[in-house]
C-alpha cells in the first residue's frame, strides 16, 4: 500500500506544471505506464527482491519529480492545448451550422413543395376531375365517353405520356382532352413550351392542331397539361401524337377502351 501512495505522490509532483488538464491527465497515463513497466522489468531480473522494493527503485529509475515537472511544463505550454480546443470547438460549431442549415432548407422545401402542390396543382386536379372523373366543369359542355390511356414514348432525353383522355361536346362542337405529361431526364433541359409543338394524326389518315389546354402546371423538370383537339372524327379510334420539331416520337393513344360509367 505504501508503495502505491509513493507512485500517487510521484506523479502528482511529475505532472503538476502542466496546466492543461487533458494533457496533464495523458501523460501521467504515460508515466504511470513506464513505472509499471520498469517494476515489472525488475521483479523479473530480481525475483528474490520484496515488491515493496521493486516499486521504490522503478521509481528511482524514473529520476527526481521535481525536476521532471519543470521539463514536462516547458514542453506542454498551455496555449497550445487551448488553441487545440478552440479549433475543435470552431470546428463542431461549423458542422451544427451546416446541420442547422441543410434541416432549414429541407423543412422548407418540404413546405415549399407542399404549398406548390396544394396551390399550383389545383387547377389541374380541378380539371381532372370535371374532364375524366364526375366532377362538375366550370365551363359549358358534356362528357361522352372516358377512356383508360397508359401511353409513354421517349423522345431524346424526355419522356412524353398521356395518362386519361375523355371525349366532349361543346358548343364549337365535339372535342377530345387528353392529359399529355413531359418529362425531362436534366432538370436543366425542361422547356414548357415544348407543349406547344405536339401535333396529333388520326387512325382516318386526319390532322389536328392542339388548340387549347384547361389547365397548365410546369415544375422544374416536368409540364403537364389537359389539352383539346377539336373537331375529332367520331369514327377516329386511334391517335397519334408527333413531334413538329424532330421526327422520333410516335405516341399511339388508343380511343378504343372505353371506361365503363
Amino acid at each position: 500500500m505504501k508503495h502505491i501512495m509513493g507512485s500517487y505522490s510521484w506523479l502528482n509532483i511529475a505532472t503538476s506544471g502542466i496546466a492543461f488538464g487533458p494533457d496533464r491527465e495523458a501523460v501521467r497515463q504515460e508515466l504511470q505506464q513506464h513505472i509499471e513497466d520498469k517494476a515489472m522489468d525488475l521483479a523479473r531480473i530480481f525475483p528474490d527482491m520484496e515488491e515493496r522494493e521493486v516499486h521504490e527503485r522503478a521509481l528511482q529509475e524514473m529520476g527526481d519529480a521535481w525536476e521532471l515537472k519543470q521539463k514536462l511544463a516547458h514542453i506542454h505550454r498551455p496555449w497550445m492545448g487551448y488553441l487545440w480546443r478552440c479549433t475543435q470547438a470552431l470546428i463542431w460549431g461549423v458542422l451544427v451550422l451546416i446541420l442547422i442549415t441543410l434541416l432549414d432548407v429541407g423543412i422548407y422545401q418540404t413546405y415549399s413543395n407542399w404549398w406548390y402542390d396544394m396551390i399550383m396543382l389545383r387547377e389541374p386536379y380541378t380539371v381532372g376531375q370535371a374532364l375524366y372523373g364526375r366532377g362538375s366543369p366550370d365551363w359549358e359542355g358534356e362528357q361522352l365517353a372516358v377512356y383508360n390511356v397508359d401511353a409513354r414514348a421517349r423522345l431524346g432525353g424526355s419522356t412524353i405520356s398521356v395518362t386519361r383522355a375523355a371525349r366532349w361536346r361543346e358548343p364549337e362542337g365535339e372535342c377530345v382532352y387528353f392529359r399529355l405529361c413531359v418529362t425531362w431526364d436534366r432538370p436543366w433541359e425542361g422547356n414548357p413550351m415544348t407543349v406547344n409543338h405536339f401535333w396529333v394524326e388520326d387512325d382516318l389518315g386526319n390532322t389536328y392542331q392542339m388548340n387549347h389546354a384547361r389547365s397548365f402546371c410546369y415544375r422544374g423538370n416536368w409540364v403537364l397539361q389537359d389539352r383539346g383537339l377539336e373537331g375529332v372524327s367520331p369514327e377516329a379510334r386511334i391517335l397519334y401524337i408527333h413531334y413538329g420539331l424532330r421526327d422520333g416520337l410516335d405516341l399511339v393513344v388508343d380511343l378504343t377502351e372505353e371506361v365503363e360509367p
